[in-house]
């Protein structure tokens, strides 16, 4: 197989985490992988200069990286369009100068321009394609505001078409996905669902609920158009009177600086801004919290996202206050594993917090449950046989 994919080890965030276990596990089933990536640079490429981030070199052995001239992921959208453009150029001119052969090309996107140089190494190498779907993204830049344009979106959507046609099997991580695919006149035999999962030692990092002088609600993650953060700063304003009860964000994105500030503008003693850490760091800092939070924009493509902390969150135990609807609402539902604030109000999320905050029983079985779901539907070594079903052509 060839991995085609804008984010790879040793990047922070879901995508990244996502390729790196999927080669893994293909790596431990006996696969030859190839993986053609750009060398890190997400959220900014000083962040690796860190070894903490380095944690498994040796599959350094199996990275083919270009080396974009533009490796800033700007907040202005055009310059980070180029980026993309870019990246999507130099991926297809990298396959150009590749001799192996390989049987199955997988690329994932968003970005919606990487999946252009998995068609490109298709067609070369005579390859199956199998697009890997994680965002609906001309969708979801409509639903932060970024494009309003109608030419923009609909070469947008046009080549979101063409991908779709392009590509002989297509890889959902979230069922909300589904529906809107076969609208576009894809066959449902050629749509599986993998969604993202947790390796069977992530699974092991469950603790119990961490007794402390204060209780901790964390949030971790992306900072951007897509998360809404400003109604947790709200929210911390208000619960400032609650003397026993702490924020703590991890977090990188579009709009950290922005809320940085705006947390020492308000002088908001009861939240700690931590920097961004690598995974296993991230999972440790959860685990030592007592509340988790997730939240999406009130839009209704992101009524179709599943947020990865959310199963992140489930992984260590944690009960969670969440600020979502449709699908990954539905999820938090079905475990049982949290509040869903409803109403989507900050004082909602308030009297959520400060229920669970109270009620310490409450948190051990919401959180137990999470976890409970986690290991049944959401292990890599269940859920990558949708992957390898497809490439040793059975059913699942």
């Amino acid at each position: 197989m060839l991995m085609i994919t804008q984010n790879f080890y040793p990047e922070i965030g879901s995508a990244a985490n996502r390729m790196k276990n999927i080669y893994m596990e293909l790596k431990e089933a006996g696969y030859e992988v190839t993986v053609l990536t750009p060398s890190p640079s997400y959220p900014n490429q000083n962040l690796y200069k860190d070894k903490a981030y380095w944690t498994d070199e040796h599959i350094e052995a199996d990275v083919v990286r270009i080396h974009p001239k533009t490796r800033k992921y700007t907040h202005n959208i055009f310059k980070r369009l180029m980026l993309y453009l870019e990246v999507a150029a130099r991926l297809i001119l990298c396959t150009l100068r590749l001799k192996k052969e390989y049987d199955y090309i997988f690329v994932s996107t968003p970005a919606i321009f990487i999946p252009l140089a998995g068609i490109f190494a298709k067609r070369k190498m005579k390859a199956k394609l199998i697009l890997d779907v994680r965002d609906l993204w001309p969708d979801s830049l409509i639903g932060v505001g970024v494009f309003q344009q109608r030419w923009v979106l609909k070469s947008a959507y046009w080549l979101e078409q063409f991908i779709y046609r392009h590509a002989d099997y297509i890889i959902i991580n979230s069922q909300g996905f589904r529906t809107y695919i076969e609208a576009k006149g894809i066959h449902p035999q050629r749509i599986s669902f993998m969604p993202n999962s947790l390796t069977d030692n992530e699974l092991h990092m469950l603790q119990p609920d961490i007794k402390a002088e204060k209780v901790t609600v964390i949030y971790t993650g992306n900072i951007g158009l897509a998360q809404d953060i400003m109604k947790l700063i709200k929210v911390a304003e208000r619960m400032q009177v609650y003397e026993d009860i702490e924020f703590v964000i991890v977090g990188y994105g579009y709009r950290k600086d922005m809320i940085k500030e705006l947390i020492q503008q308000k002088n908001l003693t009861n939240i700690r801004f931590l920097k961004p850490k690598n995974r296993k760091q991230t999972l440790e800092e959860v685990a030592k919290a007592h509340i988790a939070y997730v939240s999406l924009s009130d839009k209704e493509v992101f009524k179709t996202v599943l947020p990865g902390k959310v199963i992140d969150y489930m992984c260590v135990g944690k009960p969670m206050v969440a600020d979502v609807s449709g699908y990954a609402h539905q999820i938090i539902e079905k475990a049982q594993c949290g509040i869903v604030a409803v109403t989507r109000t900050s004082e909602e999320i308030e009297r959520s917090i400060l229920r669970l905050a109270q009620e310490p029983e409450l948190r051990k079985q919401l959180g137990k449950n999470g976890h409970a779901y986690a290991y049944q539907e959401l292990r890599w070594k269940t859920n990558i046989k949708v992957l390898l079903s497809i490439m040793e052509e059975k059913d699942v």
